[in-house]
């Protein structure tokens, strides 16, 4: 694999546009998304592996990780959008080009997967390194986007594409809050060319969550810790899909009074939890990685985020023990980086 470059290296390198048809000379190509898929992972690697596809190339588009994609919508996405992505917890084969798409080689929200060549494309902040085939976009509302204006640097014909183009919008759809917080004039535009199927939106937006998961949603809720002086809600939800835990804080975030909102679960194998905030001194990225500092990863962007935080680093004998303990953790490091941050 080629040198990997740094973060002030690919900023140096700003002006150079990654083309798909840089890809094309790899036969074998594996595209991964994050685990725990969203809509906007699913779409834009959809949207890859047609792009390959159509070129004749050996492709698969996968997803790892010890967790099945269980949330509805997205079940209804795959099925309806004859999305053709693979869960594979366990990889014998090593492609020719791995490309990570909403998520970046090398964090822990995507399990590691060997190749011959990396490529990375993303729209989430810059972590560690990258490989030489990146294209990293923070400024954009989601990876549907990237994949979208890259599709069309190469002439692809999205308007044949009916699904394809429903799933785009749906990733972008998802990743700003129903189109309310787009981030750049190139999300409108692709908002704007996309020809979509109402039906299979309104059908995948009105099933977001089961009736068990808004049982659990409405428990998690009614058992909210709020500091006063922080504007700071703070949710424990039972177990359940890691993507449910975005839509609770979502939720909650129209809530008066705050401006951060945290919602985590505790399981024996996993501690998941998301961060949203509305106020630019406390970035949810930023407050992610200080909570799972040592003990986990997290990332993210300003408004939304997110991390995992690993059970054997947190020492516990029991499940009672753990559970105490990662409570204890969570308000402990929430309220040091609101007494330490530059808003105070």
């Amino acid at each position: 694999m080629s040198k990997n470059i740094c973060y002030n290296e690919y900023k140096s390198l700003a002006g150079k546009i990654m083309r798909l048809s840089e890809c094309t000379c790899f036969d074998n190509i594996l595209i991964q998304c994050h685990d725990n898929p969203d809509a906007d992972a699913l779409a834009s690697g959809y949207a890859l592996y047609l792009y390959f596809q159509k070129l004749g190339k050996q492709v698969r588009f996968i997803y790892r990780g010890n967790r099945r994609i269980t949330k509805r919508d997205l079940l209804i996405m795959v099925d309806e959008l004859k999305i053709p992505i693979l869960y594979e917890p366990e990889i014998a084969d090593i492609p020719q080009l791995l490309i990570t798409v909403d998520c970046q080689y090398g964090q822990r929200n995507v399990t590691a997967t060997k190749a011959e060549n990396i490529a990375v494309i993303d729209h989430h902040p810059i972590s560690g390194v990258l490989p030489p085939l990146s294209e990293i976009r923070s400024h954009v509302g989601s990876a549907s986007t990237i994949v979208w204006d890259m599709l069309c640097t190469e002439g692809f014909d999205l308007d044949k594409e009916p699904l394809l183009s429903t799933a785009l919008y749906y990733g972008l759809y998802t990743d700003s809050n129903g189109l309310a917080g787009l981030k750049d004039p190139l999300d409108q535009t692709m908002v704007e060319s996309l020809s979509v199927r109402p039906g299979i939106i309104q059908r995948m937006n009105h099933s977001n969550i089961s009736l068990s998961e808004l049982r659990l949603t409405g428990k998690a809720i009614q058992e909210y810790e709020y500091d006063e002086s922080d504007h700071c809600l703070i949710l424990k939800a039972e177990p359940c899909d890691p993507n449910i835990l975005g839509v609770i804080s979502d939720f909650s975030m129209g809530t008066e009074g705050v401006d951060v909102c945290v919602v985590y679960f505790v399981a024996p194998s996993e501690i998941k939890f998301s961060i949203r905030s509305c106020v630019r001194e406390i970035p949810a990225n930023d407050l992610a990685l200080h909570i799972a500092d040592q003990l986990g990863g997290g990332g993210g962007h300003l408004n939304k985020a997110g991390g995992t935080i690993r059970p054997d680093r947190i020492g516990a004998d029991t499940m009672r023990e753990l559970s105490s303990s990662v409570n204890r953790i969570f308000h402990e490091r929430i309220t040091d980086y609101f007494r330490t941050c530059r808003c105070h």
